[in-house]
């Protein structure tokens, strides 16, 4: 009996429209909870370590393909049963893959953006962008990675370092401020 029920799925194309239309939903509420709320499943694996080929998106994308390329194979080339069983199967686990391999892709396009450390700076030649006064605290304007920085500098300097005086770095003080020499 169970045979028989299963034997008669197989005969209709209910069998490839049960899956083409569970997977196709599952997309589209997919598609709506991650348009809405982002990201709900608490992946966001920096270190890119675990990986996973069968997240749900891949699966939703297996049965999608499988259910679409089987009723494409027997409606629109009224092919047998068995070879539209195995190239749903192959389009299936095809998107499977291809899903894989962007959500791969996508986690190496990750960033943790811009770090300046201080400690980098040391040695590089800069320029006074706010006066230093002998005694006191001025910026410099230091230009790094493509990226230009204001920092703090004091100088050991006997006189005051005026504006646009170029300047080497010559060590770390604290977490923003910098000694600097000027460059004769």
């Amino acid at each position: 009996m169970f045979l028989e029920k299963i034997q008669t799925l197989l005969e209709g194309n209910s069998f490839f429209w049960f899956f083409a239309l569970l997977g196709s939903g599952l997309f589209i509420i997919q598609f709506v909870i991650t348009l809405l709320c982002g990201n709900l499943d608490g992946s966001d694996d920096s270190d890119g370590g675990n990986f996973k080929w069968l997240s749900k998106q891949a699966v939703t994308g297996f049965l999608m393909m499988f259910g679409w390329v089987g009723l494409t194979c027997q409606k629109e080339f009224t092919l047998p049963r068995s070879s539209s069983i195995v190239l749903s199967l192959i389009g299936g686990i095809l998107t499977l893959f291809l899903t894989g391999l962007i959500f791969k892709g996508a986690k190496k396009l990750h960033s943790p953006g811009t770090v300046f450390d201080l400690a980098n700076a040391v040695g590089k030649e800069a320029t006074v962008y706010q006066r230093i006064s002998k005694d006191g605290i001025g910026k410099i304007s230091l230009s790094l990675n493509n990226f230009t920085h204001e920092i703090d500098a004091s100088s050991l300097h006997p006189e005051d370092l005026d504006s646009f005086t170029s300047i080497r770095i010559i060590k770390k003080i604290d977490e923003k401020t910098v000694l600097v020499a000027p460059i004769p």
